[in-house]
Order: structure tokens, then sequence, then C-alpha cells
């Protein structure tokens, strides 16, 4: 009776053990809902540091991680900063500015934000001249790609900066989190004309 009585005790100390643990994963994509090759998703604990990454992927998972935690995910893709960028670009950009071509997506203009400063501006063009002139190798800020969660819904769909700054990648995890996706889009390219690399 004593060996039943402990082997259900130990049975049940795992189940409760298994039971502390849940999942992260998601997928990412472009805003047409295509998946993009080559991104790397970080887990962070609450304190920042890195937990676990997945690279190379455009599904990701993340297993057997404590519940009640506070958890945040940075999604980042490398290639070169000329893919998807060209004149016709330039072209789209001095319209919007101008006013007589609107961007409409709010993806097209968060990608018109080089610089990024949290506005389209000249200074965003002279960027992507430089670029297309080979007289700079990579936009100043460094950055080729941008991510935002796929559940987002834009207010202001044509004023997108000022929703970023209280958009959050964290979640606190209570149990198993799946379609955590998030939604890609390449600097520069205006028309979504990038190739997948």
């Amino acid at each position: 009776m004593k060996t039943i009585l402990t082997t259900t005790l130990f049975l049940l100390n795992i189940i409760a053990l298994i039971a502390q643990t849940a999942s992260i994963s998601g997928k990412v994509t472009n805003a047409e809902g295509e998946f993009l090759a080559g991104v790397s998703v970080q887990l962070l604990g609450a304190d920042g540091t890195v937990i676990a990454t997945a690279s190379e992927v455009s599904n990701y998972r993340f297993d057997d991680l404590p519940t009640g935690e506070e958890y945040s995910l940075k999604v980042s893709k490398s290639g070169s900063p000329l893919n998807g960028l060209s004149t016709f670009d330039v072209v789209l950009m001095h319209k919007h500015i101008l006013g007589t071509g609107i961007l409409e997506e709010p993806y097209q203009i968060l990608a018109g934000d080089v610089n990024g400063s949290g506005s389209l501006s000249i200074a965003d063009i002279v960027e992507m001249k430089l670029l297309i002139l080979a007289v700079r190798q990579n936009f100043r800020t460094g950055r080729n790609w941008g991510f935002i969660s796929a559940n987002h819904q834009f207010q202001n769909p044509r004023n997108p900066f000022v929703e970023l700054e209280n958009v959050s990648n964290t979640v606190t995890l209570n149990a198993d989190i799946s379609g955590l996706n998030f939604i890609g889009f390449k600097y520069g390219d205006l028309n979504n004309t990038v190739v997948p690399e």
C-alpha cells in the first residue's frame, strides 16, 4: 500500500510539473500572408535576457516554458538593404510627401521610414538614394526589416507611427499561446518587390 501511495504521489508531482509549463508559437509573414524565410525569433525573459532563439525560420515554437512568467519576443531578419529598393520606391515616397499619391497601407508607410525618425520626410528619400547610388552600403539605422504583431489593428493606418509607441511583444504565459504571429516589412520597399532571400 505504501508503494502504491508513493508512486501515486510521484506521478502527481510529475503531472503538476508538466502542467506548470506551456509553449509560445506563431509564424512570420509579409502583409500579403506569404511566409518570410530566414527569420530569427528571440524569446526574452522579463529582465531582457535571451532564453532561446529560433533561427532561419518562418514558423517558430518555444516549448516547456514556466507559466506565470512574462516573456517578450524579438523578431529580426538580415539580408541586403537593396533588396526590393528601387527608384520607383523613391518616386512613391516623393508623391506621398507632396500629397499627389498617398501611400494607403500602414506597412508601406512604416517601410518608408528608413531613417527611423517616426515620420516620412525628404531625409528618408536621401537615405534611399544614397543606397541606390552605392554611396552608402546600409541605412544609417542599420535596420533592413521591421516587424509588427499580426494582431495589431491600426486605428489610424495613414499615421501608424504614433501607435507603435504602445505596441508590445510581451505576454504573460498562463497557458499555451499559439498564433502569436508577426508581419514583416522591408525598409525602403514601398511597392512590395522584395525577393525572398
